[in-house]
């Protein structure tokens, strides 16, 4: 019994996580930003989290659509 392609899911798989991880943490830095009330409006937090979400978003597009070098 052979395992096929087990190299390449575990990357995409990554990415995606990635991408989800990104995705919640914009929208949270969304709602701390914009929601009037919010308990860490003003402390920077949002604009934190909006800023890690775009790097994680950033990283997994990276990861997913990277090529490895032919050998």
């Amino acid at each position: 019994m052979e395992e096929k392609g087990k190299n390449t899911s575990n990357r995409n798989t990554h990415a995606m996580i990635l991408f989800v991880i990104g995705i919640i943490l914009l929208i949270l830095g969304i709602a701390i930003v914009s929601i009037h009330g919010a308990p860490l409006r003003g402390s920077g937090a949002g604009t934190i989290a909006i800023i890690a979400g775009i790097v994680l978003l950033i990283i997994g597009a990276l990861r997913a659509f990277y090529k490895p070098a032919a050998k």
